[in-house]
């Protein structure tokens, strides 16, 4: 499985705070056992951390009207270069892996596409998913979607889904909250997430936020938080 982190910008370079994140994304991914040739961060700007490097995308991978939804354009460029050519976890900077991953654990045998909702509410949700080469067209219909309504990712997919579009309906699983545990209804979403939980979710930098989601975290992901700064 590869683990997959995107950032694309128009100054080709990160703002204050993607730059700490991605340097505690990489030394949480070799605190958790993640071989370096696994780990894929793609910009359109070169950068390099511990030995690592990321892989540079074009800038046409930047979607001007919601930069965040860049994401999808990056990683259709990633599966139509080969350069993601097995099962893949994407997640957002500010998503935390706390404890390994196996693939066999998500049930998608069969599947192109595992996604959580936000778990209090039914709003589907892209800071944390994983997928499959197999589901190159539907992120494809995805882009075409959000350009053609100025939308976002997440509305994009839930109008896929509405209208069964490319079959999505029988080639995705929602996944359970463990994976992306998020800032709001904190307590409610631990009742749903099958433990020990997976991903957290959160800005760091935002001190009350911190010491929220700190008690949560391994030793291990703690002292990188510490080392980075945030505590």
């Amino acid at each position: 499985m590869k683990n997959l982190l995107i950032y694309v910008n128009p100054r080709k370079g990160f703002d204050e705070e993607h730059s700490i994140l991605a340097k505690i994304q990489i030394d949480n991914s070799f605190r958790l056992g993640w071989k370096k040739e696994d780990i894929l961060m793609a910009t359109n700007f070169p950068f390099e951390y511990n030995g690592f490097k990321s892989i540079e995308i074009p800038d046409s991978c930047f979607c001007d009207h919601w930069p965040r939804s860049s994401k999808i354009t990056g990683i259709i460029h990633l599966l139509q270069s080969s350069i993601i050519d097995e099962l893949c976890w994407f997640h957002d900077f500010d998503a935390f892996q706390l404890y390994p991953i196996v693939g066999s654990e998500l049930g998608l045998d069969g599947l192109d596409m595992g996604f959580t909702d936000y778990g209090w509410k039914s709003r589907w949700n892209t800071g944390s998913f994983f997928f499959k080469p197999t589901a190159l067209e539907i992120f494809i219909a995805m882009l075409d979607a959000l350009y053609m309504f100025k939308s976002d990712e997440e509305d994009a997919l839930a109008l896929l889904i509405k209208h069964n579009a490319n079959n999505i309906n029988g080639r995705y699983k929602k996944l359970n909250i463990t994976y992306n545990i998020g800032m709001n209804k904190l307590e409610r979403n631990m009742e749903m997430a099958t433990k020990p939980l997976k991903v957290l979710h959160f800005h760091p930098g935002k001190r009350n936020l911190m010491s929220k989601f700190k008690p949560l975290m391994p030793v291990g992901l703690v002292e990188i938080m510490d080392c980075h700064g945030y505590k």
